[in-house]
């Protein structure tokens, strides 16, 4: 793998997080399950004994409280995996991760993993760049959130989101619904929508047929 090809996956996670290729996980026995919309792949409180990378579909991780509130703590889709840092650390999950759609998951052991990145130190690498992107992702998202501003949540999430698209310069569709954006951001979906429409006056986003376009 060549310098200029790793420097792109440090710049853009979307491309960091297509991890390792399928056949690569298959050669070191991973198994390959569907999972149905609705069904969980794991639960908050289960140990982590496997990597999970999709082949297509898409799974939400989040968390949430005695009164149903939920917190997300991202959305994967083809190509991408979650849930790592318990499972390399043997700790047990401290969320809960569900199919959204009829999905179809790679699953590795964690010892097969670990001899995986031993024996390919380029996986290894891309490995620790996908950890540090979503540590200082996570990090930004949460010192906006601890502000008080809906405005300022709502533009942290949406600045997060094209990051991790290589901050391009064109308008992007955001893939995500309003009720997904206040689960992220732990804003009450009223709120969301209420903000997205003064945001859209104030030309920060563009809202066309009810779909959600960041700038």
């Amino acid at each position: 793998m060549s310098d200029h090809t790793l420097n792109q996956a440090a710049r853009h996670e979307n491309s960091i997080s297509m991890l390792i290729p399928a056949n690569i996980l298959m050669r070191y026995g991973a198994l390959q399950k569907v999972f149905e919309k609705g069904e969980y792949i794991y639960h908050d409180g289960d140990q982590a004994k496997y990597y999970f990378q999709i082949a297509k579909g898409k799974v939400k991780v989040y968390n949430s409280n005695d009164e149903g509130k939920v917190f997300l703590q991202g959305i994967f889709t083809d190509g991408e995996s979650f849930g790592e840092p318990p499972m390399m650390i043997n700790e047990r999950y401290p969320s809960s991760a569900v199919a959204i759609t009829r999905s179809v998951v790679h699953k590795l052991n964690n010892e097969a993993f670990w001899r995986l990145l031993n024996d390919l130190s380029d996986y290894k690498q891309r490995m620790l760049m996908l950890m540090a992107s979503r540590c200082y992702a996570k990090s930004i998202v949460t010192r906006e959130v601890i502000n008080q501003r809906t405005e300022h949540r709502l533009l942290a999430f949406l600045g997060d989101f094209r990051r991790k698209r290589g901050n391009p310069q064109e308008r992007l569709l955001v893939p995500f619904t309003r009720q997904e954006i206040a689960d992220f951001t732990g804003l009450r979906v009223e709120t969301v929508i209420r903000t997205l429409k003064l945001m859209e006056a104030a030309g920060q986003v563009e809202i066309r047929e009810r779909k959600l376009y960041s700038l």
